[in-house]
């Protein structure tokens, strides 16, 4: 063990170098900091979590993006996301189409190599870094860092563009976070989870992306699959005048022997994104209530990977849709 930072320094020098070779020195693996990387720096340690459920956070104000898996970080990169009106979109996202190598019939056929489409015509791709928001509303990554995260996300993955930096953090509870009171309930979810990977990256019969946005302002709950809306119901939530607040709740697995959920939570504009303050996050899910017969058809759909997502905002089309799959997408005040 004791000569393990060395032969990882040894690593992450020979990918350095690698990425030197190969793109001219412009864009370059590193070991700095996130706050002292250059516009086309990045640095990538997979070896923190090595399987399981990504998602990628975008802080527009920092010009950088955080890649989580299981809720451990694995990368940063410095990125380029939309200039003075084409700003890019802020909001909770999901993937649902990816292509290795686009060429946009919008603008001249230009190359958008390791697209991720997350909204429209915005996706995570190879592009130029110049150190300040230049592209049309796209987040350009480096090279290297854009083929290193296209292969490991998958069908649904979220892509969180805030203004602020984002907290992370794990949580183990039982139920679908939203309950842990009805037995039965937890054994019949813990059933259909069994066995389950995560979705795949193309659509298909065995694409089963769901994602459940839950309304404060609507009081109702909305599951999407594969981006459309196949459930929606009331819901019940303690204290309904008070604000739940924005928060997203990634699904890792289950602990089987103990009926746990093991839950990635994001709490948007944290201002740091190594924490999140767990017992709010568990608090504001307790708070709801859905009925029991919606149990079921979530039960069925339920699998690694998928995200839930509690807001304050209404669920009108500004707010999420069923053909871009926005969970939840900032509305600007009239």
């Amino acid at each position: 063990m004791i000569d393990r930072p060395d032969r990882r320094a040894f690593v992450i020098a020979a990918l350095a170098a690698a990425g030197v070779a190969n793109l001219g020195g412009a864009l370059a693996q590193t070991i700095k900091s996130a706050e002292d990387l250059k516009p086309g720096e990045w640095s990538w340690y997979p070896e923190r979590s090595e399987s399981g459920p990504v998602a990628v956070i975008v802080s527009l104000r920092d010009q950088l993006a955080f890649v989580y898996r299981n809720g451990v970080r694995i990368g940063v990169t410095t990125v380029s996301s939309g200039r003075k009106g084409y700003e890019t979109p802020t909001g909770v996202f999901t993937v649902l189409r990816k292509e290795k190598m686009h060429h946009s019939s919008k603008y001249n056929n230009a190359a958008m190599p390791d697209s991720q489409f997350f909204f429209g015509g915005c996706a995570l791709h190879a592009g130029g870094l110049p150190g300040y928001p230049s592209s049309h509303g796209c987040v350009h990554l480096p090279r290297k860092f854009a083929d290193l995260l296209f292969p490991i996300t998958h069908n649904g993955t979220p892509v969180i563009v805030t203004n602020e930096r984002s907290g992370v953090g794990t949580l183990r509870h039982a139920g679908l976070v939203l309950a842990e009171s009805d037995l039965e309930q937890i054994e019949e979810m813990t059933g259909h989870m069994q066995g389950k990977k995560l979705p795949s990256d193309t659509a298909g019969a065995d694409a089963t992306a769901l994602s459940i946005l839950i309304s404060g302002a609507d009081r109702k709950l909305l599951a999407m699959q594969n981006g459309e809306l196949f459930l929606e119901t009331a819901v019940t939530i303690d204290k309904a005048n008070v604000p739940i607040g924005t928060h997203v709740y990634q699904l890792h697995d289950i602990d089987p022997a103990h009926k746990h959920y093991n839950w990635v939570a994001i709490g948007l504009g944290t201002g740091h994104e190594d924490n999140i303050q767990q017992q709010r996050e568990l608090a504001a899910a307790a708070r709801i209530h859905i009925p029991k017969q919606v149990y079921s058809r979530i039960a069925r759909n339920l699998h690694p990977g998928a995200t839930m997502m509690l807001t304050d905002l209404p669920a009108h089309p500004q707010t999420r849709s069923g053909t871009d799959f926005v969970i939840m997408r900032d509305v600007p005040d009239a």
